[in-house]
This record gives structure tokens, sequence and C-alpha cells, in this order.
């Protein structure tokens, strides 16, 4: 079982919610019925799933605080989902090492983003990481422990 074709259909998933306001489960079943050629980890969507929705609030204003002269609302939908993934993991995914939270953020921008998405992407989770244990101190005064 994938954790990278869990994060594929996160992304897909989190860009349904965006669109169509519906409960994440409904998304990801939306989502699990155009690609059944996917190989993922049940589990781990729906940590991430349910990480990432409990959490994006404090994501986003993170998000936001770090991606310079870009609102997360006025992001690409792509660009913003695979945001709030990678920040969910490097914030909150303990048994994620940092490394492979970035590189799987940038590959998916790579994959589902424009051309500049990629270098958007690594530059906003870069300056997360840099400042990573300042923010889980931050996650954990506003009541959400990583």
């Amino acid at each position: 079982m994938s954790r990278h074709g869990s994060r594929q259909l996160a992304l897909q998933a989190l860009y349904h919610l965006d669109l169509n306001r519906v409960e994440w489960e409904q998304a990801v079943a939306m989502t699990r019925a155009m690609i059944e050629s996917i190989d993922y980890d049940e589990t781990y969507l729906a940590q991430l799933m349910n990480g990432i929705t409990d959490h994006q609030e404090m994501i986003d204003k993170i998000l936001d605080r770090y991606s310079q002269d870009w609102d997360v609302d006025r992001m690409p939908g792509v660009d913003r989902n695979i945001l709030r993934i990678g920040a969910f993991e490097l914030l909150y995914g303990q048994d994620i090492p940092p490394a492979v939270a970035m590189n799987e953020a940038v590959e998916l921008s790579k994959t589902y983003g424009t051309e500049r998405s990629a270098r958007f992407v690594n530059g906003v989770l870069a300056g997360v990481l840099r400042d990573l244990s300042d923010l889980h101190g931050e996650t954990q005064v506003n009541g959400q422990t990583p």
C-alpha cells in the first residue's frame, strides 16, 4: 500500500471539497470512483483527510504567513491543497520525516500543478520547515496539538 497514492487521492479529494463543499468522505468516494488504478493506504488517506480538515484553519493561517503576496484563498486550488498536505505532514505527521513531506509535495506539484508550482510549493514549505519548532509551539498554544 502506497502513501504516495494516499497523497494523490487526498489531493483530488481536497480539490473536490473546495469545489463541491461536501463531507470529506463523499469527496474521497467521488475521487475513488474516478481513479481506480492508484495503489493507496486507506488508513493513511483517512488520517490525511481527517487531519487536514480538522486543522485546516490553522494550516491556512500558517500558509498565508509563508506564501508571500499570496492569500491561500487566491492560490490555484491544486497548489493550495498540495500545500495543505505538505504543511499537515510537517506540522502533525510525527512519523513522516520532513524531507519526505517536502519531496512528496514537490513531486505532487510537478505532476498536477503548473510549471511554477514546484518552486512555489518548495519555497512555502521551506519557510514552514525553517520555523517548525516555533510553529509546533504555536499550534499547541492554539489548542491544536501536532
